[in-house]
Parts: C-alpha cells; sequence; structure tokens
C-alpha cells in the first residue's frame, strides 16, 4: 500500500514538472506570440435578409464517345472522384492497333528513303560509275583503232565491205556506251535531284498523318474525364455498343460550389458582384461558410419577378467527400434589409470550423513604452456572424465597440495565451 502511495505521489510531481513550463509560457512575456490586430467597430450597413437557394456544381460535363465502339472497361463508380484526363471507359480497338503497325512500318521505310536521297550519293556508288565510264572509255578507244586499221586496208582492197562495216558499229555502240557511262558518272556526281527529295519527303508526310490519324482514333477510344470532379451518373456498362455522341457518364465539379438564389426585383438593386454573404447550410450547420457573388442574371422570371443571383462558394472536402453536394438546400444572407448600426470586425478575425464562429479578443495586459510591442492575453468569444460588407463582418454577442480582436496568428491560438501586438 505505501509503494502504491508513493508511486502516485511520484507520477503527481513528474505531471507537475512537465506542466510547469507551459503555465510559465503563458505568463513569461519573452515568450508571448506577435499577433496583428484591430478594433471592433460600429458601423452603418444594411441588414442581412435570409434568401433561400439551391447547391449546384460550378461545372457539369456530359462525357460521350467520339466514336462508335464496344465498351470494354469502365473503371469508374457513380460518386467516385475523378481527376482531369484520367480514364473513365475504354473501347475495344485491336483492328486499329494492327492497322497503326502496317503504317508505321510504311512511314519507317518511307522516312529511310528520304534519309538516302537526302545523304547523297555514297563515294562507293561514285567510283563504281566512274570505274565503269573508263571501262567502257578503253572499250571505244579500241573500237576506233581497230576501225581505223580496218578503213585502211579496205583502201588497199584488203579488207572487205562487211568487215569495215561492223567494226564502224562496234564502234557507235562503244561510243554510245561511253556516253551513258559518262552521263551516269554525272548524276552520280551531282546526287539525286531536289524533286526527287521532295517526293520522298511528300510521300513521309503523307504517310505521318495517316499515323497520327491512327493515333488520334486510338486516343478517342480512351474517353477521359475533362476536369476533377466527382461521376454522378453512368450511361453505359461494360460490353455495351457505344454510338458516337452516345453518352458514358456525367462528372460534376465540387471543388467548388454555385449557390443559386431567387432575389426580388425591389431588393436586386443593392446586390452588386463581388459582396461577400454568409451561408447556412442544413447539411452542414455546425460550419460557418461565407461566399461571394458572382453574377446577377439581367433576366427576372416572369411569375415571381424575381432575378437568379449566383453565389460562388469554395467547397470543403473531407474524407475525399465533398461536404455540399448538388441539390443541397441553402440560406444566403444577402445585405439588402434596413439599414441601421451594426458591430463589424475584420473578416480575418473570425476563426471557422468549429462548431461556431469565434474571435480571440486580447486583454491588455501593459501599454507599449519606448517603441515596444503591448501585451495581454487573449480569450475566446462566441460570435453571430450577420451581413458583410467591404472585408468586414456583422457579429453579434459579447463583443463591444473598441475592443481588440486578433486578425493575423490567430489560428494557433489557445485560450490564456499571452501575445505581443501593435496598437490598432
Amino acid at each position: 500500500m505505501l509503494a502504491k502511495i508513493g508511486l502516485n505521489t511520484a507520477f503527481c510531481g513528474f505531471f507537475l514538472f512537465l506542466s510547469a513550463p507551459v503555465i510559465s509560457r503563458a505568463a513569461d512575456p519573452m515568450l508571448a506570440v506577435p499577433v496583428a490586430v484591430a478594433r471592433v467597430e460600429r458601423r452603418e450597413l444594411a441588414t442581412g435578409q435570409p434568401f433561400v437557394g439551391t447547391v449546384h456544381p460550378v461545372r457539369v460535363s456530359d462525357v460521350g464517345s467520339a466514336v462508335d465502339g464496344r465498351v470494354v472497361s469502365l473503371p469508374v463508380l457513380v460518386g467516385q472522384h475523378v481527376e482531369a484526363k484520367q480514364p473513365i471507359a475504354e473501347l475495344l480497338r485491336g483492328l486499329l492497333e494492327i492497322e497503326r503497325q502496317g503504317a508505321a512500318a510504311e512511314l519507317e521505310r518511307l522516312r529511310q528513303m528520304l534519309a538516302e536521297f537526302t545523304a547523297g550519293t555514297r563515294p562507293e556508288d561514285i567510283d563504281q560509275a566512274r570505274a565503269a565510264a573508263e571501262g567502257f572509255e578503253a572499250r571505244a578507244e579500241y573500237a576506233r583503232s581497230r576501225f581505223e586499221r580496218l578503213k585502211r586496208l579496205a583502201e588497199r582492197g584488203n579488207s572487205t565491205a562487211d568487215e569495215l562495216h561492223d567494226a564502224q558499229a562496234e564502234l557507235r555502240q562503244a561510243e554510245a556506251q561511253l556516253r551513258g557511262s559518262r552521263a551516269a558518272l554525272a548524276l552520280a556526281e551531282a546526287g539525286p535531284r531536289k524533286e526527287q527529295i521532295a517526293q520522298a519527303a511528300a510521300a513521309a508526310a503523307v504517310q505521318e498523318a495517316q499515323v497520327d490519324r491512327i493515333d488520334d482514333q486510338l486516343a478517342k477510344h480512351t474517353i477521359r474525364s475533362p476536369f476533377d470532379g466527382w461521376v454522378i451518373e453512368r450511361f453505359t456498362e461494360q460490353g455495351q455498343w457505344v454510338a458516337r455522341g452516345g453518352l458514358v457518364a456525367r462528372i460534376a465539379e465540387l471543388d467548388t460550389v454555385e449557390v443559386e438564389v431567387q432575389v426580388p426585383e425591389l431588393s436586386i438593386g443593392s446586390l452588386a458582384r463581388g459582396v461577400e454573404v454568409r451561408l447556412e447550410f442544413d447539411a452542414a450547420p455546425h460550419q460557418t461558410w461565407i461566399g461571394r457573388v458572382d453574377r446577377v442574371v439581367p433576366q427576372a422570371d416572369l411569375l415571381s419577378r424575381s432575378f437568379p443571383v449566383k453565389i460562388s462558394l469554395q467547397n470543403q472536402i473531407l474524407d475525399g467527400q465533398p461536404t455540399l453536394r448538388g441539390g443541397m438546400l441553402a440560406r444566403a444572407w444577402l445585405p439588402v434589409g434596413r439599414t441601421g448600426l451594426a458591430t463589424v470586425v475584420p473578416k480575418d478575425a473570425l476563426v471557422l470550423g468549429g462548431p461556431s464562429a469565434m474571435v480571440y479578443c486580447v486583454d491588455p495586459a501593459s501599454a507599449p513604452s519606448g517603441g515596444q510591442r503591448a501585451t495581454g492575453t487573449v480569450r475566446p468569444v462566441q460570435v453571430a456572424i450577420g451581413a458583410t460588407i467591404e472585408g468586414s463582418v456583422e457579429v453579434r454577442g459579447g463583443l463591444e465597440p473598441g475592443q481588440i480582436v486578433v486578425i493575423r496568428g490567430n489560428e494557433r491560438l489557445r485560450p490564456g495565451m499571452a501575445v505581443t501586438f501593435q496598437q490598432p
């Protein structure tokens, strides 16, 4: 029993030893956290009025097939997140792959032919043409000397006319072969004609375009997501035939959502693009949302005389799923009510993400002296948010004009922490 009491006493002492530096940190001005602050103000602004709206994805795309084909793979499911360019369906393409192999082989042959023409005649070919020309030149010289000898013999009557005629024919044949070999040598030395090179280049370009066409067809047999989003509907299944233009899946972008509310014509005049709006959602009641008026559609519904107002809002993704989803009910507090005095704080003073919005109020401990920063401690104050105006937000409950609130550095604060700040 005494051993157990001693162990508990030692544990309590060790706990107090660990806790002592934390307490001294909050009380020691040297360890205070520097923050930026502002004062709570009273301003004249329009009070917020709620309007019911609907959440819409910022973009929705019905992804279809650009070619006819049979679906051999459909790797996405409804509700699954997909990234831009990610394959969502594969079509059968075996015949196209065979065609591409043949087209690629023909393209390689034409490119080699073009390379042969572009490189010019090889030195070995020129040497061969020169050797042939020299051989025909020797043969022509022999035929010429023989013809001259028979001609002299014929003049003395020692040769027949047939022998002279044969020698003359042999000479002409040798001279013709010599001219042909010299022309061949000249062509070999000059290299391929530019027209031949141009024809070979054109043939290679045509075949290259043919390969590109097949590649384009192959690419169309892989259907990809156009942007990051979630699959909200599938229109086909594996093994089904998809016609050109047939739908495969519907993709919705929900990283940013759009809330559409209908505002009566009497209130539409006080709204402008860029106005910040507080929003409430039954599906996320413990979070505070602030959006921005993206556009006011200048065409009213003829029955209700109300104008659609589009409010853009950054969604929150938790565990890979969007908090706000298409079709959800929303309430937008638009600044279109009566004008009056309201307590406001800078929007940066709000700490969101908890069960309710709050701000950190600073209780000064010392006034600045000699250029030093003032010190104090912080305490959280829960507030209800009203309308927004020019970077400030109406707050209700617990704050009075002139109090100091933290506007920068409040994410890392804890109740009772010591802070230093420059007087606003």
